[in-house]
């Protein structure tokens, strides 16, 4: 099973960056190789907890990689975390939890992810890609946080 753990200081509340986290249907519109996404069985859970199943469409040409990623979602806005999990689809397990802290001057983002493709040949694929990815994937939530901070700037 691969692991995969990084650290990220954000200049943004985290309340924002777990709510850009956790709206998983905008994804396609910011998100590299996200084409599409859906969320359905949307529940309120109490004490600031709600979960849902979402899938996303991942596409990746230059590796001819086209699969849908289904998981099962809970958010935690009073603790500041989001865990996704799921073992279907092209995955036999994911583990993926996001942890945002206050930090001086913004939000440290602690991202977790443990991963078992269900296909050898998808495993050795992602693992070839997977920092570069990643890291692809922080810069764009933290355009996300940029682009709408500037948008509620400008409403306001």
């Amino acid at each position: 099973m691969a692991r995969f753990q990084t650290n990220r200081r954000i200049a943004f509340a985290p309340e924002l960056l777990l709510e850009i986290v956790a709206d998983v249907a905008s994804y396609p519109e910011f998100l590299p190789l996200c084409t599409g996404a859906r969320v359905w069985d949307d529940a309120d859970l109490g004490d600031g907890k709600r979960s849902f199943r979402a899938s996303l469409d991942i596409e990746y040409p230059k590796l001819r990689l086209k699969e849908t990623f289904v998981s099962d979602v809970i958010v935690d806005a009073k603790r500041l975390t989001i865990r996704a999990t799921s073992s279907e689809g092209p995955v036999k397990h994911i583990d993926n939890r996001w942890l945002f802290t206050v930090a001086r001057g913004g939000c440290d983002i602690d991202f977790h992810l443990e991963y078992e493709m269900a296909s050898r040949l998808l495993q050795l694929a992602m693992g070839s890609v997977f920092e570069i990815a990643v890291r692809k994937v922080m810069a764009a939530f933290e355009e996300r946080a940029h682009y709408l901070a500037k948008g509620s700037l400008t409403t306001s």
